[in-house]
C-alpha cells in the first residue's frame, strides 16, 4: 500500500513553478498552491505601507523576520541578543511600522508565469524568490537594486560571495540578491548498491574510481539485467566538462564550444560507460521495457546512481529516506575534490513596487543577514540549500545539521571557486543545452556502443 500510494505521489501531475530539470518524476508544491495573503497592521493602525512578500517561508516566519529587521535597523536588538537565542515572546512585543502580506512559494520559488498571473491579478509581490530570472527580466518584473542599497553593508566581500552576487549584476546594476544555492552532485541509492555489496561511498569520485564502482554494480548482472549503474549517462554532459580540464560551464548548443578539448574528452568517457553496459542508454527497448514495464526507472528501486540537484533532496528523501547518499561529479585526479557546481535563486525586487527602497533592503537583509539565517533555521527546516554568505557558524548551524549536511558541508570550501550553472540566471539557454544533449549527443553515444557491437560481432 505504501508502495502504491508512493507511485501515485509521484505520478500525480501537479502544477509547480518550477521547471523540472530532472528526468525522474517529481513531486511539485503550486507558487499558489499554499498561499497566504494575511495583513498584520501595527498597534493603533499606524502602518505607512505594506510589503508583499513570495517566497518559501511562512507568514509567521516572515512576520519574525520583519520585526527582528526593525530591531536591527533601529538599533534597539539587545546586547547579546542575536538570530539563534532572541525568544519569539520578545519579538511578539514589537510592533511593524509597516503591513505584510506573505506568499508562500515552492521552496525554489516561483516563475514568470505565476509571476504574470499575480500582476494581471493586481496582487504583484513586492519581494519575489524566483527560479526563472531570466525570463522574469525579460519580462520585465524586476527592479534594479543598487540605487537603495548601493552602501549596503551585507553587500561587502567579506559577508556574500562575490560571485554570487555576480550572477545578478546586469547592465552595470543588481538585479536579484542571492538567497539560497544549490549543488549539482551524484545520487545514489544504497539499496541498490548494496545488491553488489557496496556497503560505503567516497564522496570523493574521480573518473577512475567512478568507472570501478559502476564495474561493481554491473556485476550483479552477469546472468541478467538486474539493474542499472547509473541512469541515463548524457545528464552528465553539463557537468564533466568542468571537470575535465574546464573553469566554467560549457554550452553544448555551440558548436565551437563542443570542439573543446574539455568537452569531447567528457563525451569519450562516457561513451566508455555506455559500451561497457553500466548505463541506461545501454539497454535496447526490449530491456528497458522488460525492468521497467512502464514504471519510473527511479520507482522501481534498480537504479543505482543518477545525476541532480541537492534541490532535490527532500524529493528522494520522501522515498528513500534511509538509503539516499550523495557524491560529488568526478573530478579528474584521485582524491581530489571536483569543482562545486552551483546554482543560485535569488530574490528580486517588482518593477511595481510603490516602495522599492524598503523592499530591496527588507530583501538584503533576509537573504544576507546572520541574524535573519539564523532566525529562519529556526522555524523552518530545510534540506538541500546553501547558504549566499560565507559565515562559517552560518554553516555549521543551517547545513551542518540538515540530514544530508555531512555531504552539503563538503562545499563550504569549494564555493569561493565554483562555477556557476546558469540553470537560473539563463535557464532559457541551460534548457536549450539540454535539449541538445538529450537529442543529439545521446544519439552519439549510443552510435558508439552499437560500433563497438559490429566490431565485436565481426
Amino acid at each position: 500500500m505504501l508502495f502504491v500510494l508512493l507511485a501515485v505521489s509521484f505520478l500525480l501531475p501537479v502544477a509547480g513553478c518550477r521547471k523540472v530539470k530532472s528526468s525522474f518524476p517529481s513531486v511539485e508544491v503550486s507558487a499558489t498552491e499554499t498561499t497566504e495573503t494575511t495583513v498584520v497592521p501595527s498597534e493603533g493602525d499606524s502602518t505607512t505601507y505594506t510589503l508583499t512578500v513570495a517566497s518559501p517561508l511562512s507568514y509567521e516566519a516572515c512576520v519574525y523576520l520583519a520585526k527582528l529587521y526593525v530591531l536591527k535597523t533601529q538599533g534597539n536588538l539587545p546586547e547579546g541578543i542575536n538570530g539563534e537565542n532572541i525568544t519569539f515572546d520578545y519579538l511578539d512585543s514589537i510592533d511593524l511600522p509597516f503591513a505584510l502580506n506573505v506568499y508562500t512559494t515552492s521552496e525554489t520559488g516561483c516563475n514568470a508565469d505565476t509571476l504574470s498571473r499575480w500582476q494581471a491579478d493586481g496582487n504583484m509581490p513586492d519581494i519575489f524568490l524566483t527560479d526563472s530570472f531570466d525570463a522574469v527580466m525579460e519580462a520585465g518584473y524586476a527592479s534594479p537594486l543598487d540605487r537603495y542599497i548601493s552602501s549596503e553593508k551585507l553587500l561587502a566581500p567579506n559577508i556574500v560571495y562575490p560571485e554570487m552576487l555576480r550572477q545578478f549584476y546586469i547592465e552595470n546594476d543588481h538585479y536579484g540578491i542571492p538567497y539560497q544555492a544549490a549543488a549539482h552532485v551524484l545520487f545514489c541509492d544504497m539499496e541498490v548498491l548494496n545488491k553488489a555489496e557496496i556497503t560505503e561511498l567516497s564522496f570523493k569520485q574521480d573518473q577512475d574510481s567512478f568507472k570501478k564502482l559502476l564495474a561493481k554494480l554491473a556485476s550483479v548482472n552477469s546472468e541478467e539485467q538486474q539493474i542499472i549503474p547509473l541512469y541515463q549517462a548524457q545528464t552528465l554532459i553539463p557537468y564533466l566538462p568542468i571537470t575535465f580540464y574546464g573553469s566554467q560551464y560549457l554550452s553544448a548548443s555551440i558548436a565551437v564550444v563542443r570542439d573543446r578539448k574539455a568537452f569531447k574528452d567528457s563525451l569519450s568517457y562516457l561513451k566508455g560507460l555506455v559500451s561497457s553496459g553500466y548505463t541506461y542508454e545501454s539497454l535496447d527497448q526490449e530491456q528497458v521495457q522488460q525492468m521497467f514495464q512502464g514504471l519510473s526507472p527511479l520507482l522501481s528501486r534498480k537504479v543505482g546512481i543518477w545525476t541532480g540537484s541537492t534541490d532535490e533532496i527532500s524529493r528522494y528523501d520522501v522515498y528513500m529516506p534511509n538509503t539516499l547518499s550523495i557524491m560529488q561529479i568526478p573530478s579528474m585526479e584521485e582524491e581530489k575534490y571536483s569543482p562545486a557546481m552551483l546554482s543560485v535563486y535569488p530574490l528580486c525586487v517588482s518593477s511595481t513596487s510603490q516602495h522599492p527602497s524598503e523592499a530591496s533592503k527588507f530583501a538584503t537583509f533576509m537573504a544576507l543577514d546572520e541574524d535573519a539565517l539564523l532566525l529562519t533555521s529556526r522555524q523552518i527546516k530545510r534540506e538541500g540549500f546553501l547558504p549566499c554568505i560565507s559565515s562559517s557558524y552560518v554553516w555549521k548551524t543551517i547545513v551542518s545539521t540538515q540530514k544530508y549536511g555531512v555531504y552539503l558541508s563538503q562545499f563550504q570550501n569549494l564555493v569561493s571557486e565554483a562555477v556557476f550553472i546558469p540553470s537560473i540566471t539563463s535557464s532559457t539557454k541551460y534548457s536549450d543545452d539540454l535539449f541538445y544533449i538529450a537529442t543529439h549527443l545521446d544519439t552519439l553515444i549510443v552510435e558508439k556502443k552499437e560500433e563497438q557491437e559490429e566490431t565485436q560481432t565481426t
